[in-house]
């Protein structure tokens, strides 16, 4: 707060030199012509509100940044997202490619190909008893 007090004074000390000086009317109006030229800024009105002004400037500048922040991330969402969708489309085609691929059928077809000497079983299996 040192900071603020140092402004506050050097204000008031410009305010003081110019009402000896006679430059400025000892009024507490506000007008455009004071915005203009700036002594609106040593104004005690003006300075009153100064903490409160500089807070929400602080706040503004916080909300922009999450802004900008919860952007980066909604579009980092979508991205993950598409990603997600073609992967669970792949893995969906390489299932189907499994199934397909290791049906009983496929596998005699298979070693048939291959000139195996390999046949389906004509009994089922039997189921040895300890």
């Amino acid at each position: 707060m040192s900071l603020l007090g140092n402004i506050k004074a050097d204000l008031d000390r410009k305010r003081e030199k110019d009402l000896v000086d006679g430059n400025e009317k000892p009024t507490d109006s506000f007008s455009l012509k004071s915005i203009v030229d700036g002594r609106i800024l040593i104004n005690k009105g003006f300075r009153k509100f100064l903490p409160l002004i500089i807070i929400l400037f602080i706040l503004s500048l916080v909300y922009i940044n999450n802004r900008f922040r919860y952007e980066a991330l909604v579009k980092e969402n979508n991205e993950l997202k598409e990603v997600k969708l073609d992967l669970q489309t792949t893995e969906l085609i390489k299932i189907c490619q499994y199934k397909k691929v290791s049906s009983r059928s496929a596998v005699a077809q298979r070693l048939r190909e291959l000139g195996s000497n390999l046949e389906e079983p004509q009994t089922p299996p039997i189921v040895i008893e300890d």
